[in-house]
């Protein structure tokens, strides 16, 4: 996770930090079961899903910044290694969203069960 976090960079934080609400928002559901939780599941969804996405335009950049510096064979794997590394804030956001959304699901059933 530390490395996962190393090389995703500063970006990182903000997945780290709205993903991480939308797990807590979607674990409120799963024991509430209000619609305004659920609101705010999808809220900080959004919030997650945009952090991911400047977190990947913002490593690229850098990878590709960086890439120039490199002359010969080596950019290759220097570019390879620098795209692999800018996936990180996907990698992390994009599990957090998944167990959130497993969560939803869960509580959605819960919530049928408790209508009928």
């Amino acid at each position: 996770m530390v490395e996962l976090m190393i090389a995703g960079g500063w970006s990182m934080w903000f997945v780290l930090i709205f993903g991480l609400g939308a797990l807590a928002a979607a674990i409120l559901f799963v024991v509430r079961r209000r619609l305004a939780v659920l609101a705010v599941v999808r809220a900080l969804t959004m919030a997650t899903v945009f952090a991911i996405a400047s977190g990947l335009c913002v490593n690229l950049a850098a990878v590709m910044k960086h890439a120039s510096e490199y002359d010969g064979p080596d950019m290759v794997f220097a570019v390879m290694q620098g795209v692999a590394e800018s996936l990180a804030p996907g990698i992390l956001g994009f599990t957090m969203l998944s167990i959130s959304w497993l969560l939803v699901a869960v509580g959605t059933r819960r919530a049928q069960d408790q209508i009928e």
